[in-house]
């Protein structure tokens, strides 16, 4: 397993202990500067855009009232989906999680990219949650102490601090709309985002050739030196503007025979002499539309058409399934994409040849990137939050809900605090089951 990454993290730690020892001692900003347990928190007092923001009270009533229903959806959603996945890994043998990935911080993270889209979403979905939760605490008649950024080496939240006997004193459905407010405002943003960023994929325009999606190891394409994204012109003489083309091209080719592979690579004209193998005994089942005794180029061909069909099923769904299955697509893409596994990591990171996929206007991959890590990590921050685990908005809810029923039957409130312990330690074990079991197998 590869450490190489944690010399930087115990570097970073080093020096965050010695910014927190100084600015602790020396009482730096103390208006400013405050402290959590390990982490900082950088605050303000200053709260009353808040008041403005509340001012539509009745709409802002509504919608923190569907809030709370959609929090409890994804509550239960995602609590089923854990336990699932905790029974799978005690049954199912996976791939050990690194210790880098346990973590969403960008860059780190195998998955998760550092690039300005990135941070600028991370930052913004933080910020939209914590909004939420400001804002509807005024709807309630809370009043907001303060606001701002907790950070532990870089920023890990945002925080917006209420008087807590306010908070105390207001009754179950007003805590409840202010505990889902941020859960509620992270799903509709994110939910925002990913519409406009299928609207936005529509527009991409397809290019006009066929091109290399990849290249078989040890077959004569790779020993020709042709690179995965080659732009295909012309094979032997012929000029090939789709698969079908690609095909009967190659299909009255024999082993041992040499052809001439000709495109465009990232804008350069390029030519690969290639001597064709025979097609291998574990391929030939799986290889479609080629005569048996032809000759084998080591190449799986693609077309932009495949990623304008690819993109219109995940964006245009045409039933429950197949936006469901859309959606979970979604979910994984940075997961596959960065594995190298998925035909649209372009919508994660980077871009691809304009030969293939050409932007309508400047700026086009940057604005698609932007919306899909705030789509992505939005609804990521929601569903996550929405686990009713102690100091999450999930368990809040699920505390003061269990805290209400005790006084309403009479007993005691601590069974409500010791019932919210047991299902946090339940969780926390699915957790280190799913992280330690496949290190047992």
């Amino acid at each position: 397993m590869d450490f190489n990454w944690l010399i930087p993290v115990i570097i970073a730690l080093m020096v965050y202990a010695c910014v927190y020892y100084y600015l602790k001692s020396r009482k730096v900003l103390p208006h400013v500067i405050d402290f959590m347990g390990p982490c900082i928190m950088i605050k303000t007092e200053r709260v009353g855009f808040f008041d403005t923001l509340a001012r539509p009270k009745k709409l802002l009533y509504a919608y923190a009232t569907a809030g709370v229903l959609i929090t409890l959806l994804c509550a239960v959603v995602v609590t089923v989906m854990f336990l699932v996945s905790g029974i799978l890994s005690l049954t199912v043998q996976t791939d050990p999680i690194p210790p880098q990935d346990l973590l969403l911080i960008p860059g780190l993270n195998s998955y998760v990219p550092s690039t300005f889209a990135v941070w600028f979403a991370l930052f913004f979905a933080m910020i939209i949650h914590e909004a939420g939760h400001g804002i509807i605490s005024r709807v309630e008649k809370m009043r907001v102490k303060s606001t701002g950024l907790l950070t532990l080496i870089i920023p890990i939240g945002a925080f917006v601090e209420s008087y807590g006997e306010d908070v105390e004193k207001a009754a179950l459905g007003s805590k409840l709309r202010m505990f889902a407010a941020g859960i509620t405002n992270n799903m509709v943003v994110g939910t925002i985002c990913l519409v406009l960023l299928a609207a936005l994929l529509g527009m991409a325009v397809p290019g006009d050739h066929p091109y290399v999606y990849g290249v078989y190891s040890g077959y004569p394409a790779e020993e020709a030196g042709v690179p995965p994204g080659l732009i295909v012109t012309d094979i032997d003489g012929t000029a090939v503007y789709s698969l079908d083309d690609v095909t009967l091209a190659l299909s009255d080719t024999k082993p041992g025979e040499v052809i001439t592979l000709k495109g465009e690579y990232k804008g350069v004209p390029q030519s690969y002499d290639i001597t064709l193998a025979a097609i291998p005994d574990d391929l030939e089942s799986s290889i479609t539309d080629t005569e048996s005794g032809t000759g084998f180029i080591g190449i799986s061909f693609s077309d932009p058409q495949t990623l304008v069909d690819a993109l219109h099923m995940m964006t245009h769904p045409t039933s429950f399934a197949e936006g469901a299955a859309a959606f979970m697509a979604f979910l994984v893409l940075p997961f596959s994409s960065m594995a190298g596994m998925d035909v649209l990591g372009f919508i994660v990171a980077d871009s691809p040849d304009p030969a293939i996929l050409a932007a309508p206007f400047f700026g086009y991959w940057g604005i698609v990137h932007l919306l899909f890590w705030c789509a992505w990590l939005n609804l990521l921050l929601g569903i996550f939050n929405a686990l009713p685990l102690g100091g999450l908005d999930g368990g809040q809810m699920l505390r003061e809900s269990l805290r209400h029923l005790c006084r309403k039957i009479g007993v005691d409130e601590k069974r409500a605090f010791q019932i919210c312990g047991m299902v946090t330690y339940v969780l926390i074990l699915v957790v280190v089951l799913m992280i330690v079991m496949p290190y047992m197998w």
